[in-house]
């Protein structure tokens, strides 16, 4: 198990590499290339076609988990009509995708959206082609998932940063020699596409004889695979009601500009998920594992070891974050007045709060137990998006992410008690960890919003030797409050020992 992790954590590593060049390199290019506005417009046409990415319905999530679970069972008859017939799903879903994808792009874009730097042939053609891109993604996250089955989830991983890589190269090199957008879009479509077929080629040849094709499929199975895979359709639709509508929400509300502030403060604060979910993903397939052949107690450890890991890095991934904010606007973007404290600051504590939230999620999600979860987050989601437009006419910006950060403290409260249940209510899972998390960013964050104010009256330099400092001081305090210590002590036994 630990050697499979460990590949998972490289995987995943890259995989976070892969995502820090996107947001690092495409930024700077874009705004240098065309201007911030026609920026933000292109990040409001690349919103409203991302939702595209969901309509897999699910499927991909819920197959490639019970394809698993069913593999360590042994029960081939079930895997090969499951597959099978989830893959039926899949198809009839891209073919859906694509009718939508083409409806959307004929639609008048630039009134609808509030376009005013690009044409409407423009808009439309860009919309096609980053909707075709999300179909394709589709179809090659299914084959991706299957790399689970036969424990190689690592390599599925590595070609899904291949694949993610390819795309953004293309879309830097385009912007630099100044393509228009929908040329932008087309590039990026050939290169996933062309990824994703090589994806499937390996696969092939690394699955030992299993199936990947339709020749099984039944509606009986297919039918029943659906409510399972809605159930992940809500889950996963919290990417598009997350990240994609606030940006269309204020664009319409508070204009392009609103929309690059929010989208760079959240970029920068999103690091530290990044970061954190190299964690999270790398156990991810042992947790499915471990459900699947019925070894409860690895699970609880997994659990635990996770927790401690996660929370002793939550605070110094945000946090830290949070107080290099000036020093990477002024090196990256050149725009330090960019930096808005206050905001960054409320950023930093819902990324925290988001981090909490998707660990708990992972356990739920990865053992196919994720009915009440798919409720709490979708209508979790959406009562914030309600709550939000109010808000943001009040207080503009941070009215949203007044309602955003309540929105996460609510459903990280629930989600505790889902995973509860999934341990049978086990004595050793309780709310200390979360509380005593909760408290260590409540009590670092003001300090940290003071020393950059204080900083940055100084020098650059002052702020990113006060930012270092800070930094390695929170994770002294996190390495032993939150129990990273118990678990490197685990880790170097097991390397250790015979």
């Amino acid at each position: 198990m630990l050697k499979r992790i460990l590949k998972m954590i490289v995987a995943q590593g890259a995989g976070v590499a892969v995502v820090l060049i996107a947001q690092v390199l495409l930024p700077p290019i874009f705004l240098h290339s065309y201007g911030v506005a026609p920026y933000g417009e292109w990040l409001v046409l690349s919103a409203t076609i991302a939702y595209v990415s969901t309509l897999n319905f699910g499927v991909t999530t819920y197959a490639s988990n019970e394809l698993t679970i069913l593999q360590q069972r042994g029960d081939s008859l079930q895997y090969r009509r499951l597959q099978a017939s989830t893959l039926a799903l899949m198809l009839a879903l891209i073919v859906f995708g694509t009718a939508i994808t083409v409806g959307i792009s004929l639609l008048p874009l630039d009134t609808l959206l509030h376009l005013h730097t690009i044409s409407r042939k423009e808009a439309s053609l860009t919309a096609l082609f980053l909707g075709l891109q999300m179909v394709v993604q589709i179809i090659g996250g299914y084959y991706i998932n299957l790399f689970m089955v036969i424990q190689e989830m690592h390599r599925g991983t590595m070609w899904l940063n291949f694949r993610r890589l390819a795309a953004t190269l293309v879309a830097a090199v385009l912007a630099l020699f100044h393509f228009s957008f929908a040329a932008n879009a087309f590039g990026q479509l050939a290169a996933v596409l062309l990824l994703a077929a090589a994806t499937v080629v390996d696969l092939r040849n690394r699955m030992k004889g299993l199936p990947m094709g339709i020749r099984d499929a039944d509606w009986t199975t297919a039918k029943a695979a659906l409510k399972p895979s809605g159930m992940f359709a809500m889950v996963l639709m919290q990417n598009f009601l997350l990240f994609q509508v606030p940006v269309i929400l204020l664009q319409r509300l508070l204009g392009p500009e609103v929309v690059v502030l929010f989208t760079i403060a959240r970029t920068v604060l999103a690091t530290a998920r990044q970061i954190l979910s190299v964690v999270t993903g790398a156990i991810g397939p042992e947790i499915t594992i471990s459900f699947g052949s019925g070894d409860l107690k690895k699970l609880l450890q997994i659990f635990h070891d996770s927790e401690r890991v996660v929370f002793s890095l939550i605070p110094v991934a945000n946090l830290g974050a949070y107080l290099f904010s000036p020093v990477l606007l002024s090196i990256w973007l050149h725009k330090p007045g960019l930096f808005e404290p206050y905001t960054y600051a409320l950023m930093a504590l819902i990324s925290g709060i988001m981090s909490i939230r998707e660990h708990k999620i992972f356990f739920q999600f990865s053992t196919n137990r994720h009915a009440r979860l798919a409720h709490i987050i979708f209508w979790g989601q959406l009562a914030m998006l309600a709550v939000s437009i109010p808000m943001t006419k009040w207080l503009g910006l941070l009215g949203f992410l007044y309602t955003w950060l309540l929105s996460e403290i609510t459903q990280t409260i629930l989600l505790y008690f889902e995973n509860r249940k999934l341990f049978s209510h086990d004595q050793s899972i309780t709310m200390i960890p979360v509380l005593k998390l909760a408290a260590f960013l409540g009590f670092s964050l003001p300090g940290c919003v003071f020393l950059v104010d204080y900083a940055r009256r100084r020098s650059l330099v002052t702020v990113g030797v006060a930012a270092t400092a800070a930094t390695i001081v929170i994770f002294a305090a996190s390495y032993f409050v939150f129990g990273l210590k118990i678990v490197q002590e685990k880790v170097f036994a097991r390397v250790a020992g015979p």
